[in-house]
């Protein structure tokens, strides 16, 4: 055995050095402890805080939708305005000058398919 072994196994070292050796080791466990609870609460707020940036993002994100469909009601209702056949017609015949043909002038072709 070695000599510390020896000192040890033989009692010489005394019962104050053995506590303090125990009571280091107790600290080291209170340290090791204490830093996980503080890393629990840095992750806590970090958990936290993104979350809360998740959801004004969300929200920020569901008020664009609202208005884009909004938006989108608005031009498919101008959409069914300007295609009114009656507008249409207007247009065809003051703008381009066309006529509705009359039943005269209206020829009918058949064909044997």
């Amino acid at each position: 055995m070695n000599a510390a072994a020896r000192l040890v196994h033989q009692n010489v070292l005394s019962r104050h050095l053995l506590l303090t050796h125990l009571l280091s080791r107790q600290q080291l466990a209170i340290l090791i402890l204490a830093l996980a609870v503080i890393c629990s609460a840095l992750a806590t707020i970090y958990v936290t805080h993104s979350t809360r940036l998740l959801h004004v993002t969300y929200h920020r994100n569901l008020q664009e939708q609202d208005r884009l469909q909004m938006l989108s009601s608005q031009l498919l209702l101008e959409r069914s305005a300007w295609m009114i056949p009656a507008r249409i017609q207007e247009i065809a015949e003051n703008k381009l000058n066309m006529v509705m043909p009359t039943h005269e002038s209206t020829v009918v072709i058949r064909g044997s398919f």
